[in-house]
């Protein structure tokens, strides 16, 4: 089947692009070498708000009355009474120049070598202050500055990231928390004056006062202030095709972070949230050979080895394209264009297979857009398999699609709940109130509580099923919030997908 066009559901509030659609992203970097895309999470990571007292030197504009005391200084006059006079200024003034210039280390009284008698002479501070017509004045100054705990260190986002960070009261549903690196507290240790220096030039460049303050960080002197915040991210979570730990990457505004991802694995981050264990139990050639058998072994064998071609491929075009960045003539740029034309043909070619084979793997991104296209596309029978019913995931628009199919007379078949009754939120609660109050309009919307609903299954018509990890109708609010395999199994041979159909079957026939 193909998803390329599909397009995927909408949450009922307005979201940003990049967490709105986070199936793009994932399926936008879904080509790492040795390595399976299992899962994708959005994730808050650690950001620190702290208060940095700080001993700075502020290089302000000379006050012109302290200049022309420096000039007539640097002409030869040495006394207040000769200096006023010249100038024409009250001698209070004068005097008044001469102490914050003497303060400020511009002028002093030195004694020729001629002569025992002190008299007023620039210093060598104060002949650049008179070259640069600035003055240099230091000052205790407090900064706001962010502070990765990821990275521990200083970082700069800019206004747009950090407009976004949220307060731990702000943690959206479904959000993980991602652990800092160090469970210490930041210390004035942990602050490079250089890093701090540099971070407080790029805030003064976005500042948006019109004159900019010239100022050199001379001492960072205490912390007294740290606000726990998070950035909003997408975690991708990769397994290894041959064993091993997995690898743990994280998207911000779009863009793949290397740095945070290299800080995750030095922390040991794999093992901190337990990511290898949850992949473990949540194998996904395992769950479908638990409902399908272990029959579907050779069709998955061949999916997986049509995908890491196609993988390869890909990478084989963007070396291409690196390297017509770099070519000296026209003849071999063309060349390499016509290569990178040859090779999306191979790829178009590849994925025309992985679409003809009966039970290939559906990658993690994958699910969404499918689930939008069977509920406008099925025409007899649909049947989801889901253990929890969320408001986030299943909202108006779900609800309505639903009901289209129901109009035309399509057998609509939803089995959910795992274990007791959990808890759920008032909004829950009203979705899945809308779901019964639906189930009791139409007979032909079979709407059953199972109870035990491990497995999350969708079956539309005879054209296709899906066995996978992936919560259908909680996917943006899982209780659940383990990271594991999520990649499921797409079935499209009738035979299969109507014995998996009658196997359920079996379940809603039971007396409640």
């Amino acid at each position: 089947m193909n998803l390329e066009n599909a397009e995927p559901m909408v949450a009922d509030e307005p979201e940003k692009l990049a967490e709105q659609r986070p199936e793009e992203i994932a399926r936008r970097y879904d080509n790492r070498a040795g390595y399976d895309l299992v899962s994708w999470r959005k994730v808050g990571l650690p950001i620190y708000k702290i208060t940095v007292h700080t001993l700075i030197q502020l290089h302000k504009s000379i006050p012109p009355i302290e200049e022309f005391v420096l000039k007539t200084i640097k002409a030869g006059l040495s006394s207040e009474e000769g200096i006023g006079g010249l100038l024409g200024l009250e001698f209070s003034l004068v005097r008044e120049a001469m102490i914050n210039l003497r303060t400020s280390e511009d002028i002093d009284l030195i004694a020729p070598d001629s002569s025992s008698k002190q008299v007023w002479k620039l210093t060598k501070k104060g002949e650049g202050t008179l070259r640069n017509l600035k003055i240099i004045v230091p000052q205790a100054r407090t900064f706001t500055i962010h502070f990765d705990g990821l990275l521990w260190h200083p970082h700069w986002y800019g206004q747009h990231l950090e407009s976004s960070f949220l307060r731990p009261r702000e943690l959206k549903q479904g959000m993980i928390e991602i652990s800092p690196c160090q469970t210490n507290q930041i210390e004035l240790s942990d602050l490079n004056l250089i890093e701090v220096d540099r971070l407080l030039e790029k805030i003064e460049s976005e500042s948006r006062r019109k004159v900019k303050r010239e100022q050199d960080l001379l001492a960072l002197k205490a912390i007294d202030r740290r606000e726990r915040l998070y950035q909003p991210a997408l975690t991708l979570i990769y397994k290894a095709k041959e064993g091993g730990d997995p690898q743990v990457a994280f998207v911000i505004d779009g863009i793949l972070s290397e740095k945070h991802e290299a800080a995750f694995a030095r922390s040991n981050g794999v093992k901190k949230h337990r990511i290898f264990e949850s992949l473990q139990v949540n194998d996904s050639r395992h769950l479908v050979e638990q409902e399908l058998g272990t029959d579907v072994k050779q069709s998955l064998d061949k999916s997986e080895t049509l995908k890491t071609e196609v993988t390869s491929v890909q990478t084989q075009i963007e070396t291409t394209q690196k390297n017509i960045e770099q070519v000296q003539t026209d003849e071999e740029k063309v060349a390499l264009e016509q290569r990178i034309v040859e090779l999306q043909h191979q790829i178009e070619e590849l994925k025309k297979q992985q679409n003809s084979v009966p039970i290939r793997w559906l990658e993690v991104y994958e699910h969404r857009p499918l689930l939008e296209k069977v509920l406008n596309d099925s025409r007899e029978r649909l049947l989801i398999i889901s253990p929890w019913i969320r408001a986030s995931a299943t909202n108006r628009k779900l609800i309505g699609q639903i009901e289209k199919l129901l109009k035309v007379n399509v057998k609509v078949f939803i089995g959910y709940g795992l274990g007791e009754e959990d808890e759920k939120s008032e909004y829950d609660a009203k979705t899945e109130e809308k779901i019964q109050r639906l189930a009791r309009r139409y007979n032909n919307f079979y709407l059953k509580r199972l109870g035990d609903t491990h497995a999350k299954i969708l079956i539309s018509d005879k054209k296709l099923a899906v066995v996978t990890s992936f919560n259908w109708l909680s996917f943006k609010g899982d209780p659940n919030r383990e990271f594991r395999d999520e990649r499921g199994t797409l079935i499209s041979e009738p035979q299969k997908i109507d014995e998996l159909f009658d196997s359920y079957m079996e379940r809603f026939n039971e007396p409640a």
